[in-house]
């Protein structure tokens, strides 16, 4: 399928963010991936003569892929670790220092131990599977481009109904062209997002303060890409009820300074140029 050319992009763009941290980096390498698997699979639907058979067929490829991608059990347990680690919002740099370790560098060929065959002790060397994921686990670009592909597909399986739903592919014209957004926020501090819409809400910036709030939050969360768990209203109305009187999210204080800088820095800009 056309989705499976984009490692090439990945390694592209990984190239061009050298410079920020690794999990910023992987959430914008993803962001792309993501966008340019979805925007494939809209222009096949969208072109399709029988959209039903075109669905199936995408259904089958996506879980092929998958199966594809954990492909042994050396593999799956790799994965494993790291998407749980990933999910938890752990750095990334750790993670794949461990896993450059643990099934790159320091693996040996010969294992620390031998096999009694008919009263003789055999050599035991590292399977071809092992073999296979310590020469990618020894290569980090290599290893987080398979790591950021493992990931999209993922998030593609679980987006799929909504993906190939007919309703979403009339629309696809006018989407397929947006640039990819992600929240990059604090991952250890959810309420920031929840706390920045609610103010715009209430402010009549988004549907003129109409609709529920609580759909409204998860809807912009689900489009940015924000895990806000479980408790996220709980924890946003603790946060209000403990807060001092004078109390300000940090967060409205960061965006005023941020855009005060900015507008300053244009402003400097402009004298120095004159």
């Amino acid at each position: 399928m056309k989705a499976c050319n984009a490692p090439l992009v990945v390694f592209l763009l990984y190239l061009c963010f050298m410079d920020t941290s690794l999990n910023q980096k992987f959430d914008i390498l993803l962001s792309r991936y993501i966008a340019v698997i979805e925007k494939s699979l809209q222009q096949r639907l969208k072109k399709a003569k029988d959209r039903e058979f075109v669905t199936n067929e995408i259904t089958k490829e996506i879980s092929l892929v998958n199966e594809m991608i954990i492909h042994n059990d050396v593999v799956e347990g790799m994965l494993d670790f790291f998407r749980k680690d990933y999910m938890r919002g752990n750095d990334l740099g750790t993670t794949i220092t461990h896993i450059i370790k643990t099934y790159g560098t320091d693996v040996e060929e010969i294992k620390p131990f031998r096999r009694i065959e008919a009263g003789k002790a055999i050599t035991v060397y590292i399977s071809e599977e092992e073999g296979e994921l310590k020469k990618l686990a020894t290569d980090q670009r290599k290893l987080v481009r398979f790591l950021v592909r493992y990931i999209a597909y993922l998030e593609i399986d679980k987006r799929l109904p909504t993906l190939l739903k007919i309703d979403t592919i009339a629309g696809a014209g006018s989407m397929t062209n947006l640039y990819p957004v992600l929240w990059t926020g604090s991952k250890d501090n959810k309420n920031e997002f929840v706390q920045l819409i609610y103010a715009l809400h209430e402010a009549g910036y988004i549907n003129k303060g109409n609709g529920e709030i609580t759909k409204v939050v998860e809807s912009l969360a689900e489009i940015l890409q924000v895990g806000l768990g479980k408790n996220w209203q709980s924890n946003h109305s603790a946060s209000i009820h403990k807060a001092n009187k004078d109390y300000h999210p940090r967060v409205f204080d960061k965006i005023m300074h941020s855009y005060q800088k900015y507008s300053d820095e244009l402003i400097t800009a402009k004298k120095t140029n004159k």
